[in-house]
């Protein structure tokens, strides 16, 4: 089973990130992340680059246009997302890296090196901390590939909405959740969104994803398990209205650890002189991840989009943070 997260290897050894769990018929929503060339990533001799310079709208849409030149069968209009989306066709897939079975295989092989040593580690100590079962974490990113290197993240995978919330508990009782340097932070915000110091300053203090152990930065990303995935491709049919302003307060924040975060809302946008009732909040853009809670009150500027609900015959109003329209321009600050 291919699940959020993992990693997806071509024939050509263009090596893309899985991307949520609902995918068209024979190919996976993933986007390109490594590919070979000149860089520290390195495996049986051979290097890799990544093609992002920051994990931003911007630098998104460069890759689309990338694989458009390249690889265009790995770009098309998605009928479900209303939008041009990097899929995988299934035929393409030379090899899955599974974030369940990179960490199995680790902890069974032991470490190689130091990185490889602090990720056992802080494993351990959430463990150590938590009832959590072997099938509740995984590891992604370079690790999972074997392709890191001495100045690489830990990019842990918490399988459950109820694991993840607890690992961030734990994680925050033990002290180690924080961005590290929060200049770096602030500077990265100011520069990936329209917003002010002020604001960026109360984001950075909302990020809760983000953690540093024993010197080494880590991330913590939820996956839904198995019996959580309720949606299948076509249930919900998503279309473009237009770039809006929105005013929302957060109702339910239990489903922003997984990839894209969502959050129920209410609240209102405008387009074109028209007010809608906005009930969801959707960021592809993991800044977002488990961010904002319960009675938070926010301003975004997205792509507005109308949901067609087809299992429950309804429709309804989404603001999605994480669209190439709106690259460069979106932003979601507490007010």
């Amino acid at each position: 089973m291919i699940r959020d997260h993992d990693f997806l290897e071509t024939w050509d050894s263009l090596i893309f990130c899985v991307v949520g769990d609902v995918h068209p018929p024979g190919r996976i929503f993933s986007y390109l992340k490594y590919l070979p060339g000149t860089g520290p990533w390195r495996r049986c001799g051979r290097s890799f680059s990544r093609i992002f310079s920051d994990y931003s709208m911007n630098e998104f849409k460069k890759m689309l246009d990338y694989l458009k030149r390249v690889h265009p069968e790995f770009v098309r209009y998605d009928p479900v997302i209303g939008a041009e989306m990097s899929s995988v066709p299934i035929e393409f897939i030379k090899k899955h890296y599974s974030c369940l079975e990179g960490l199995r295989e680790l902890l069974k092989r032991g470490p190689r090196d130091r990185l490889e040593r602090l990720t056992i580690a802080l494993i351990r100590e959430l463990c150590d901390h938590g009832d959590f079962h072997e099938d509740d974490l995984g590891i992604t990113g370079s690790i999972l590939l074997r392709i890191h290197h001495e100045r690489s993240d830990i990019d842990l995978i918490v399988y459950g909405r109820r694991e993840f919330w607890k690992a961030v508990e734990i994680f925050g009782e033990l002290g180690y959740l924080g961005v590290g340097s929060r200049e770096q932070a602030l500077r990265d915000m100011l520069r990936r969104y329209p917003i002010a110091s002020s604001d960026a300053s109360k984001l950075v203090d909302r990020i809760r994803y983000r953690g540093v152990y024993r010197g080494v930065r880590f991330s913590i990303h939820g996956v839904r398990k198995s019996e959580e995935i309720s949606e299948k491709y076509f249930d919900k049919i998503y279309r473009r209205i237009g770039l809006a302003r929105a005013i929302l307060e957060v109702d339910d924040a239990s489903d922003s650890c997984f990839n894209p975060a969502v959050y129920k809302v209410h609240g209102s946008a405008e387009v074109d002189g028209r007010e809608y009732h906005v009930e969801q909040l959707m960021c592809y853009d993991l800044t977002f991840s488990a961010m904002f809670e319960r009675g938070d009150r926010i301003e975004a500027y997205g792509k507005l989009e109308s949901v067609v609900d087809r299992v429950h015959g309804k429709r309804f109003y989404s603001l999605l943070i994480g669209s190439v329209e709106a690259a460069g321009k979106e932003y979601v600050r507490l007010i």
